[in-house]
């Protein structure tokens, strides 16, 4: 692996991508020229590498913290993963089916769900993304690194937190909250990234806005914030950006002269 100036890592949604999901020339011409100035980008997002392939493919980076930190690739090769235990995995499902929770369960490079209700139906039209396959079973011979439960009820989020005190929980849209092991987090992922890596006197960026980057802030040496950002993220940033819809990636490398 080669030696780097800096490693900076981005999240995807209302950070990097813009409101379509797509990526701005800006930002593409941004990215290259951090490569040309030997700085590794990672993106550090909690979808999982397959579903985000054709936007890694796009800005061409191979490099990537997934599913809120449970796994992890560096040049596309895997570097660190950890799954959900199966008594557990199977108590969360029984008690989704129960309460009308739809759930999406992520492998490292694929998704499938255990049914369909409105809130997925919403959560991922407003993803811009097809509905997963519904496939029952698949949890019990593939690994599960992160869970989606759909629902739009709020009092959810509480109840869950109380009943899985085994899992963090992290509302990002309206209709959803990422379910992940207790403790892991993008900076648990970044920490593995940074070891794999091996460099300890590389400067360290994250930019995000939500509050599963809250931790991003914490595992770098300079955190951004989009101005979009939650006050939980902005407050744990270094410093603040524009909005994402405003050249927030652009204006916050260069605030750091990393282009």
């Amino acid at each position: 692996m080669q030696n780097y100036q800096g490693i900076v890592f981005f999240d995807l949604d209302n950070t990097l991508l813009n409101e379509q999901h797509g990526v701005d020339d800006e930002v593409l011409s941004a990215i290259d020229t951090l490569k040309r100035n030997q700085i590794l980008p990672v993106i550090a997002t909690g979808r999982s590498a397959g579903i985000v392939s054709d936007v890694l493919q796009i800005i061409h980076i191979n490099s990537i913290v997934a599913l809120n930190g449970q796994y992890v690739a560096l040049n596309g090769q895997q570097v660190y993963s950890k799954s959900v235990p199966m008594p557990l995995l199977k108590r969360f499902i029984t008690y989704s089916d129960e309460h009308d929770i739809a759930l999406s369960l992520y492998d490292a490079h694929d998704e499938w769900a255990t049914g369909v209700n409105p809130a997925m139906e919403k959560g991922y039209s407003f993803l811009n993304m097809p509905l997963p396959t519904i496939d029952r079973n698949r949890y019990e011979t593939d690994p599960v690194y992160m869970m989606l439960a759909l629902t739009q009820n709020k009092a959810d989020d509480t109840i869950l937190k109380t009943k899985f005190p085994e899992f963090d929980f992290y509302r990002n849209i309206e209709f959803a909250l990422d379910v992940v092991l207790k403790g892991v987090s993008k900076q648990t992922g970044i920490i593995q990234a940074l070891k794999a890596i091996g460099q300890t006197n590389v400067p360290t960026f994250g930019f995000g806005d939500g509050p599963n980057d809250v931790s991003l802030m914490k595992a770098v040496d300079h955190g951004v914030a989009m101005g979009n950002g939650i006050p939980e993220t902005k407050a744990a940033a270094e410093f603040v950006s524009s909005d994402f819809r405003e050249h927030g990636v652009v204006n916050g490398l260069k605030h750091f002269g990393l282009i």
